[in-house]
């Protein structure tokens, strides 16, 4: 069962986190390229369209008396129609009927019953359906939810067990319905099934409380009347709302038996955290209890225990609260990469242990500092950004954010590669066709105290290209344009360098008609060789690049200097600016 936060929770998290990304970077994270286009339907047509021939017509003028009569040619004759896979799909449920609370289970059963193979069948369900079923994204649909998809020889079968859950609770059925696409683009088999689901009646009845004694648990006279609260089902997100009478009651009313978020929200001075409700025919004594602000009582601080990392290794990282406070803490829990980056951990699964947003949380006594030993795997996706990170705030269970301390870390994953890749215009009016600015002289250079410099210069078109750029540090990329020309925005500009090495993106810088100020380069220590690395002392082996601060390789263009890790040129890759591009004063 997917346990989402709210989008509204993901919304009230996002300035917390803009502001510990640029901590943690020291810069806000701003794309530099323009926005996407609006996004298009990708899916595939479900059926060819046959046209039909054009009327042959005549290929010379009408004949005169002094010209023969030319015959118009006989038509073409119309080509075979290729054949393609033909996959039969059924849906069998476990059972005949469900509960609302109940799991659906059923076998998906896919037959070629075709002549050709069916190469890459992917399956989109039809979601919008009326009773459509929720299936998660893990395990779902399995490989048929994700390329490259699955291969199906003629005459062969495959079953796949597919777990979903009642979507609409008052439908009084679920539907399966969608279709099969393999790699051409069309569809190749139909799916249309449905399950009775039946309609019973929950009720769902507790206590409001306000914790003042921050004991966990309620005691006299902490009954809070006229509390306003909402049940929001956790796959429909429908909600049913309720409020605490004088000695504290609630009472939801007839809620069908489901999965249930009770809500976040800060109401008459009182926290009341996200819990997940399981609500049955008869839920009864249901203690939902309100907690103070914490008011900057509890101190935080995370730290992986290694300095580098490999994709699919378990990370251990050191948790360290802290509670100043003269009251205990109970239920504090870790909520991380509320943003969703793809290099940043986040804080599901067992590793979290008591600070699991799933679980209870955690207890700090008053005056107490625990340490927590956290684990979680490193993304794959880490090798394309060189680092992975944590960014996490510590509280109360999706609420109080402006309360909640933020604690942050950084690991480096070494061994991507990128392309750094982008053109150079003309200002000119919106609307009139971009024209490049040949001969733009280009210097990118990396931190540290050797940093590596390569120059490479726009072409006709103003376009330039760097190969092989090491993934993980910072870069700045410096611009020198032809007499009369400045560049627009920001100079020199930060730049991280991601891949993979096979999503190139060409950015987009502008120049405007002006004089450039003179840039100042960065300077290498002393001990530094020409490429930027250190200079091993006599009788001292070399590091085999580490971090001498070079992090380039070879370019395709008029190279300065290159480090030992430029050596490891592995292919292409992609570049993503960060950083906020300040606009200058026009040009006189």
């Amino acid at each position: 069962m997917s346990k989402r936060p709210g989008a509204r929770s993901i919304a009230r998290a996002g300035v917390v986190y803009l502001a510990a990304l640029a901590a943690l970077t020291g810069v806000f994270v701003t794309p530099a390229t323009a926005e996407p286009p609006a996004p298009t339907s990708t899916a595939p047509a479900t059926s060819e369209t046959t046209s039909s021939s054009p009327a042959p017509t005549l290929s010379s003028p009408a004949p005169t008396p002094s010209a023969p009569p030319v015959e118009s040619p006989p038509p073409d004759a119309p080509k075979p129609r290729a054949e393609r896979p033909k996959v039969e799909a059924s849906v069998v449920f476990e059972k005949s009927t469900y509960r609302t609370d109940e799991d659906v289970r059923f076998t998906f059963k896919l037959t070629n019953v075709g002549k050709i193979p069916a190469a890459g069948l992917i399956i989109s369900q039809f979601l919008t359906e009326p009773g459509a079923l929720s299936i998660p994204y893990e395990p779902g649909w399995g490989d048929l939810k994700r390329a490259p998809g699955l291969d199906l020889a003629p005459g062969k079968s495959i079953d796949l067990a597919v777990t979903g859950q009642v979507r609409d609770l008052d439908l009084g059925k679920a539907v399966v319905r969608g279709v099969l696409y393999d790699t051409s683009g069309f569809g190749v088999g139909f799916f249309d099934a449905e399950v009775a689901v039946t309609k019973n009646v929950g009720r769902a009845t507790g206590v409001v409380f306000g914790d003042k004694n921050s004991d966990g648990k309620l005691d006299d006279g902490e009954q809070l009347a006229g509390i306003p609260l909402t049940l929001r089902h956790t796959v429909s997100y429908k909600g049913y709302q309720a409020t605490s009478g004088p000695g504290g009651e609630i009472d939801f009313g007839d809620v069908p038996p489901a999965e249930y978020f009770l809500s976040s929200d800060a109401i008459k001075g009182w926290l009341f955290p996200l819990r997940i409700i399981q609500v049955s025919e008869n839920t009864e004594d249901l203690s939902i209890r309100g907690v103070r602000p914490l008011n900057g009582e509890l101190k935080a601080s995370i730290s992986f225990t290694k300095d580098v990392y490999k994709p699919g290794e378990l990370a251990h990282l050191t948790v360290k609260l802290s509670n100043t406070g003269t009251l205990p803490l109970v239920g504090i829990v870790a909520g991380c990469n509320r943003i969703g980056n793809d290099f940043e951990l986040t804080s599901g699964g067992p590793g979290w242990g008591e600070l699991s947003r799933l679980g209870n949380g955690a207890t700090i006594l008053p005056g107490q500092t625990r340490f927590f030993d956290v684990t979680k795997t490193i993304p794959d996706a880490t090798l394309n950004y060189g680092r992975v990170s944590v960014v996490c705030d510590f509280g109360y269970n999706d609420v109080g954010f402006e309360d909640s301390p933020v604690a942050m870390d950084m690991a480096e994953v070494p061994g991507g590669m990128a392309t750094l890749a982008g053109r150079v215009i003309r200002s000119a009016d919106p609307g009139v066709p971009d024209v490049g600015l040949a001969g733009v002289k280009l210097v990118l250079t990396s931190d540290g105290d050797c940093p590596t410099v390569v120059e490479t210069t726009t072409g006709a078109e103003g376009r330039f290209k760097i190969d092989n750029i090491v993934t993980g540090p910072k870069y700045r990329l410096f611009f020198a344009p032809p007499q009369g020309w400045r560049m627009k925005d920001e100079n020199p500009i930060m730049v991280y360098a991601i891949g993979p090495a096979d999503n190139l993106h060409e950015l987009r810088f502008v120049a405007e008609e002006g004089q450039e100020p003179p840039l100042t380069m960065p300077t290498r220590r002393p001990g530094c060789d020409a490429s930027g690395t250190t200079t091993p002392a006599p009788g001292q082996q070399e590091s085999g690049g580490g971090q001498g601060g070079s992090g380039l390789a070879s370019t395709g263009a008029d190279v300065l200097g290159l480090g030992a890790l430029a050596l490891a040129a592995l292919g292409l890759g992609a570049v993503l600016l960060f950083g906020t591009r300040r606009r200058r004063q026009p040009a006189d």
